[in-house]
């Protein structure tokens, strides 16, 4: 079984999550650009590159625990002029997709590599790589399943806030801080951390006898 607190496992984790933060920030912006809102264009988040989207607290999270985050996206909803409420869904649902596509990505280039590097399942090189692949698969199915929560600021609570009426978002907008509270609270409290740490190796052992069909 995969462990994720463990030193020997830092690098692995972080390539995984810059990967797998930089394709969720970029397919946001990408999105909300297509449908109309070109404010995380101009602010420079349609971008393959990680530093533009990294936020320090939230990278250094990823050393203590199995979860982090990155820079708020610029999104302002009042430039969806066509099927605003269906333009915010999509945008606030494409970083959430492309997670799910790398984790498919990441399980099935598992299974691959030994074809793709020339060798056999057995061998080191395919051994070192597929740790890799493991924490790629990990890290985006934990990213893809978190962001959906309707708890702000994750991508779930701006698709919920899009389809109430009106009159109704500003209790979204009243209640916020409290869903930031509960968010914080599961990112760095103990009790927290004891939490996402009894949610990782459920994943873990998930993705493993995924690995082993």
């Amino acid at each position: 079984m995969l462990s994720y607190y463990h030193l020997e496992t830092l690098l692995p984790r972080l390539l995984a999550f810059l990967v797998a933060m930089t394709l969720h920030d970029a397919a946001h912006a990408g999105a909300a650009w297509l449908l109309g809102d070109r404010t995380a264009r101009e602010s420079k988040r349609l971008s393959l590159n990680p530093l533009v989207h990294l936020d320090a607290l939230g990278l250094a999270m990823i050393v203590f625990g199995p979860y982090g985050w990155s820079k708020k996206m610029p999104i302002d909803e009042a430039n969806f002029k066509k099927r605003p409420k269906l333009s915010n869904t999509l945008v606030f649902l494409a970083g959430p997709v492309i997670n799910l596509l790398l984790a498919l990505l990441f399980w099935w280039l598992y299974f691959f590599l030994p074809s793709i590097l020339g060798g056999t399942a057995e061998s080191i090189t395919v051994e070192q790589w597929r740790v890799y692949l493991q924490y790629g698969v990990i890290v985006n199915i934990m990213l893809c399943f978190i962001h959906i929560l309707p708890l702000y600021p994750l991508d779930g609570w701006y698709i919920l806030k899009g389809w109430v009426p009106s009159q109704r978002k500003v209790w979204f907008d009243r209640n916020q801080r409290y869903a930031l509270i509960l968010v914080v609270f599961l990112m760095i409290t103990p009790m927290g951390q004891w939490l996402l740490g009894h949610v990782y190796p459920l994943a873990a052992q998930l993705v493993m006898q995924l690995f082993s069909i």
